[in-house]
């Protein structure tokens, strides 16, 4: 068991980068065990949980219930759910809440294969017949739950099958707290249009999958397939020769920025189509055709959304109640919206989420956070960005189908992002 803190932007309390399952979802061992109240060497039991700390959310968690070390099997029901055999092994975490708090949950299920487990949040442990009797929510993929103070039960549990098999395995599941306040209340009123921090550093990127460039991995198409980055691009800027961090909230101009693509880090907004493009370059890489980014978000079945044909609320970044431009300025006169540019808008809590944070907003091909979190810019001459961003994946289609024309490749503003395609090897 690995657990690790999303880093976050500076409006909140952040930890170390988040861990994530490699292609064939298997645990990132290499990862540190950041986020835990108390060293990692808990059971995973109802004895003995995992702790989760509320102070180091966002958090991506990641585990195997098949894995002999992992958790237990004394919740065999719930009564959120009483009809559903979950009598498989169960994995267990503890978290203990000092305010009342909305969170976001999402597991990395993914739909025909050999491993199916659901996320339960309870009041309660089980009782002595094995059922769960204060389960709050349930779901495959994801739930946003409104909690109380007190100490909460999040539990991965193993679903049996008509036949009685555990299909247990490994998993990503993720905590995001949504809080985002009065929509006419600045929550940020010391930041200010010259506060553009710089909070990734210089990133590494994990190694390629199937013989794509780091960062990068494998999506089967016509001719072959292609690589594709699969997290949003953040900037390394070596306008100095050697690498140096560049704040994902402010636009490069004309520094010679270069594309990364890695877990945890804060992506890049305040980018325009051009600059995209030079930065991929730059990496060796190229801004994905639109057919490319539609193949890497709908996967080989030409779903909707990454993870499905349905819509799932909160399994992606998708979604924000306050505008930013409202909440920041604190007005819903329409002359916000000519200042989006400010980079205060991107650090807003509950808004812009670091890389791979929402664990169900995963492909087939283990691609994340295409919908939602930031528009990105394709490789259109005419100025195309797809997927949405965490306002909004509906207005401009659904999803992995929506499409913004409405600005040429010179745009930019706070929700403005790329992630690159290469050639493969």
């Amino acid at each position: 068991m690995v657990v690790g803190a999303a880093a976050a932007c500076a409006a909140a309390a952040c930890g170390d980068a988040p861990t994530s399952p490699d292609a064939a979802g298997a645990p990132d061992a290499s990862s540190a065990d950041a986020g835990l109240d108390a060293a990692p060497t808990t059971a995973g039991t109802w004895d003995d949980p995992h702790r989760l700390a509320f102070d180091a959310l966002p958090l991506l968690v990641t585990g195997d219930t098949a894995a002999t070390s992992a958790g237990d099997t004394r919740a065999l029901r719930y009564d959120c759910a009483p009809a559903l055999d979950e009598g498989g092994r169960e994995v267990v975490y503890r978290l203990d809440l000092a305010a009342a708090t909305t969170l976001r949950l999402g597991l990395d299920d993914r739909p025909d294969d050999a491993v199916d487990l659901d996320l339960h949040v309870a009041a309660t442990p089980p009782d002595a017949d094995g059922t769960v009797t204060g389960c709050v929510a349930r779901a495959n993929l994801a739930a946003e739950v409104d909690l109380a103070a007190g100490t909460w039960w999040i539990t991965v549990d193993t679903w049996r099958d008509a036949g009685g098999a555990a299909l247990a395995g490994p998993y990503a599941l993720s905590l995001v707290r949504a809080a985002p306040g009065a929509c006419l209340d600045n929550p940020l009123p010391a930041c200010t249009a010259d506060d553009t921090p710089d909070v990734n550093g210089v990133p590494v990127e994990p190694p390629g999958v199937g013989g794509c460039p780091a960062g990068m991995t494998v999506v089967a198409g016509d001719g072959g397939g292609f690589c594709v980055d699969r997290w949003e691009a953040a900037l390394v800027d070596e306008s100095g020769g050697a690498p140096a961090g560049h704040s994902p909230y402010a636009n490069p101009g004309g520094a010679a920025v270069r594309a990364v693509s890695a877990p945890g880090v804060v992506p890049q907004g305040y980018i325009n189509q051009t600059q995209a493009a030079a930065a991929c370059a730059r990496a060796g890489k190229r801004l994905c055709s639109d057919a490319e980014w539609l193949r890497a978000c709908q996967g080989a079945a030409g779903r909707t959304f990454p993870y499905g044909a349905a819509r799932v609320a909160s399994a992606c970044n998708d979604a924000r109640d306050c505008h930013p431009a409202v909440q920041y300025f604190e007005s819903t006169d329409g002359s916000v919206f000519s200042m989006i540019d400010h980079p205060c808008l991107g650090q807003l809590p509950d808004g812009l989420a670091p890389t791979g944070a929402y664990a169900a907003c995963r492909t087939d091909d283990a691609v994340l956070d295409m919908m939602g979190n930031l528009h990105e810019w394709t490789a259109d001459p005419a100025g195309t960005f797809r997927g949405g961003f965490f306002v909004d994946t509906q207005i401009n289609g659904d999803g992995c189908l929506y499409r913004t024309t409405a600005h040429d490749v010179s745009h930019w503003d706070y929700s403005t992002g790329f992630r690159c395609c290469a050639d493969l090897p």
